[in-house]
């Protein structure tokens, strides 16, 4: 993971980046480069900072703190005003502060359920939120308690479906809206 800039428009633009090897076999010489863009500054809340790598399919299941690690040491090399990273930092303690100190294992935790979830789903890392809908209702064509499936199982389905999906929307919520004049 490293952090790039583009100039565009005689603008500086901030990139997130993680390379990964590419082709058919994953062994080919040709590099995937995964990026989000953080925009013109790195100066943004800790908010900014979450939800713009949850949006993005390849960080949403990189820790916080590899990415601090990442940015202050471009900022170091840069050697750019410590003070900008604030909101990432900030966005880092935010577990440990609402956890007690059981950041650790509840970051592991959620590592485990991502990867539970997709597993369930049958999804590899990295799926895009239309892959994620599309997963889940085959899934749920099977599993659905109208059609004789497993209630828990269901239960679990959409549970992954949510966790693994950017955005989080219920489908009673969206059907009353529907029906709403």
């Amino acid at each position: 993971m490293f952090v790039k800039t583009k100039e565009r428009g005689g603008r500086t633009q901030f990139f997130l980046c993680i390379p990964e090897r590419g082709g058919n076999s994953g062994n080919s010489w040709k590099t995937v480069e995964h990026s989000v863009s953080l925009g013109e500054t790195l100066e943004l809340s800790s908010a900014q900072w979450q939800e713009i790598l949850r949006k993005s399919p390849d960080f949403r299941s990189v820790p916080l703190e590899n990415v601090l690690d990442v940015v202050e040491r471009y900022v170091a090399e840069r050697r750019l005003a410590s003070e900008i990273l604030d909101g990432l930092r900030e966005a880092v303690r935010e577990p440990t502060r609402k956890s007690g100190g059981h950041s650790r294992s509840e970051r592991r935790s959620q590592e485990d359920e991502y990867t539970k979830a997709l597993r369930l789903l049958g999804l590899p890392p990295g799926s895009s939120d239309d892959q994620i809908e599309s997963a889940f209702r085959k899934a749920a064509r099977r599993h659905h308690p109208d059609v004789g499936g497993d209630p828990a199982k269901f239960r679990e389905l959409v549970d992954a479906r949510n966790l693994l999906s950017s955005r989080h929307w219920e489908p009673d919520a969206q059907a009353a809206k529907r029906r709403s004049p």
